[in-house]
Parts: C-alpha cells; structure tokens; sequence
C-alpha cells in the first residue's frame, strides 16, 4: 500500500486528484492541506510515501515547504504538481529535493508514470517539456548545482514572494498590506528589498519581472 498526502489550495484538485489515485487498489490517500504552512507538520505527523504539492500555496509556497521537509525527512517521495511552465520553477524544486515535476494539463496521462519512476528513485519531468530541456533540467538537478546560474528568484524569502506577487498584480502598498494581513510600513520594507535584490528600480520592471516568473497569470 503506498500513502498518499496531497498539498494544493483548490479543493476540486485535491479531489481530483484522490479519485486519479485511488482508481489503483494499493494507493490510498492519507491526507490533504490547502494551506502551505501546514505541510511540513503533517508530512512529520502522518509519514505518507508520496506527497504530492503544488508550488503556488497560502502562506507558505511549495518550494519553501519541500525545504522544510527535507531538513527531517528524506525518504518522502515527492512530486511537484503545478501550471506553472517554467524551467528555473522545474530546476528549483528539484533541486530543493523533489523528485517529480508535473504540469496540472498532463495529471491525468502522466500522474502515474510519475509515481512509478519516483517509487524506483528516478527523476520525472512532464513531457510537455522538451526531450532536451527535460535531460538538461534533471542533470542539473541531479548534481545540486547551486553555482551563479542558480536563479536570483531563490534568493527572495517567502513573504517577500508573497508580497511581490500582490504587488505585481497591480495592488498599491495600502491593498497590499491589507490582503495580507500586514502594516504598509511592512510592504515599504519588504517591497525595498526585493527590488534591491532583483535589482530593479521601477514597479513596472517589477511586474515584468513577475510576469517572467510565472508569479502572475495573465489569463
């Protein structure tokens, strides 16, 4: 039997995705969360052999979550279930310590396919990808290169993603703070930061840069 514990903040995937499993008789769902700051805990608590996460999650994005797994647990397979269609995303989760990336328009053909290669301690990248982005991204991965190529991306925390990703959507520094929870002196700082980090200088090259990294959807 091979437990399962689902991480995505839209309930109609969750559910989706239980039925996808659970249509083989010695897969079985153990658990599920919308909320990324409750991963890690539940991981620690329920021990499932597969988690299944999406990147975009409240509070705590996935890869940030994977990290935390992985500081005490190394044995959970892990496959990483999103929309997002980006190269630095496939190479950060993997390299964080995923060991599947899927895109959610190929869960339904490739779901499995993933669990298989994951369960025999191989890597998995959706086939929508290129044979040869797929073969640069896993060999990348595979020896943890964590050289300047790495993504000035990872080097924001996961409120200052959070905070960017408002931002970028066209929120002023008020709206932001009151979606979030927080003080607009807060945003000031954080949004400082990013910008100082990114090296950009305009909320305009901010968005841009959002938009390059998949933080908002145009659609």
């Amino acid at each position: 039997m091979y437990r399962f514990f689902i991480a995505d903040d839209h309930t109609m995937v969750r559910s989706g995705l239980k039925r996808i499993l659970e249509e083989k008789k010695d897969f079985k769902v153990i658990g599920e969360t919308g909320d990324g700051l409750e991963i890690a805990p539940k991981i620690r608590q329920l021990k499932p052999d597969i988690l299944i996460i999406d990147i975009s999650m409240p509070n705590l994005r996935g890869i940030e979550a994977i990290r935390k797994i992985r500081k005490f647990d190394k044995k959970v397979k892990i496959i990483v279930l999103t929309m997002h269609k980006n190269n630095d995303y496939v190479y950060e989760c993997l390299s964080s310590g995923a060991q599947g990336f899927i895109l959610k328009d190929d869960a339904d053909t490739e779901l499995h396919k993933a669990i298989d290669e994951v369960q025999h301690d191989r890597l998995y990248v959706s086939s929508s990808f290129s044979n040869e982005v797929i073969r640069n991204l896993i060999q990348r991965a595979g020896t943890r290169d964590r050289s300047s190529r790495s993504s000035i991306f990872k080097t924001l925390t996961a409120r200052e993603r959070e905070i960017l990703k408002v931002i970028a959507e066209g929120n002023t520094n008020k709206k932001t703070a009151a979606k979030l929870g927080i003080s607009v002196r807060t945003v000031e700082h954080h949004r400082l930061c990013i910008m100082k980090k990114l090296k950009i200088t305009t909320t305009v090259n901010l968005i841009k840069y959002a938009i390059k990294a998949d933080l908002i959807n145009l659609t």
